[in-house]
């Protein structure tokens, strides 16, 4: 128990608690503003905030011995828009262990079609290519399966501008990522809960948000 309680501390078991809260709050279509941007924050936070500490700490970003190429999968919505993407990932590379954390990288590379619902004023459907290098910190959860917190930001190219009500600015989109996984202790399968902003970051406005939440499963070659 004392144990248990002791890992409830440690920062990245409180930030997956955090996000949990925080994606589960988005499953009806009134989500609240602030929940989106705190998920996005903890997105790009988290995300940079585990690539600086490996470089402070001189993890070796390229250690990818025995990593394998996994199919990845996602099905996810928000209030107007339907998404079923498809892709391949390869790692995860071993970058270093904290406590009973490991961290670790896998880049996934996707294409997603983008369908709307109802009457819209831009496409009804588009299309996004999207490279987006993930990191992964996993935690012993149960038998040999892991608890896994997911974070990633990486460049995306959407083939519509105005789709649905969202008119985006530019084709040329970021892509950001936070997920809650449960990973096989062999790494052969993953699947777990997703949510992913994607916007242009200002470069051209207007600059509409798109915020998917949804399901992510990956299965190993």
């Amino acid at each position: 128990m004392a144990g248990r309680m002791q890992a409830m501390k440690h920062p990245v078991t409180r930030t997956a608690l955090a996000a949990l809260a925080l994606i589960g709050s988005l499953g009806n279509a009134h989500a609240e503003a602030k929940d989106q941007n705190a998920l996005r924050a903890l997105a790009v936070g988290g995300t940079l905030a585990s690539w600086a500490y490996g470089l402070w700490e001189g993890a070796p970003f390229t250690d990818c011995r025995g990593a394998q190429w996994q199919l990845r999968g996602n099905v996810a919505h928000d209030h107007e828009l339907n998404l079923a993407s498809v892709g391949a990932a390869y790692g995860d590379c071993h970058m270093l262990d904290a406590g009973s954390w490991s961290l670790s990288n896998q880049t996934n590379f996707s294409v997603g079609r983008w369908t709307t619902r109802g009457d819209v004023a831009g496409a009804s459907s588009a299309w996004d290519v999207a490279v987006v290098p993930l990191v992964h910190w996993q935690h012993p959860a149960f038998a040999s399966h892991k608890w896994e917190v997911e974070f990633g930001i990486g460049p995306a190219w959407l083939s519509e501008v105005n789709i649905g009500d969202r008119q985006k600015g530019s084709n040329f989109q970021f892509s950001d990522h936070l997920g809650l996984n449960l990973v096989d202790g062999g790494g052969q399968w993953r699947v777990g809960l997703q949510w992913r902003h994607i916007s242009n970051a200002d470069i051209k406005k207007p600059n509409n948000g798109v915020n998917f939440t949804g399901l992510v499963f990956a299965w190993t070659l």
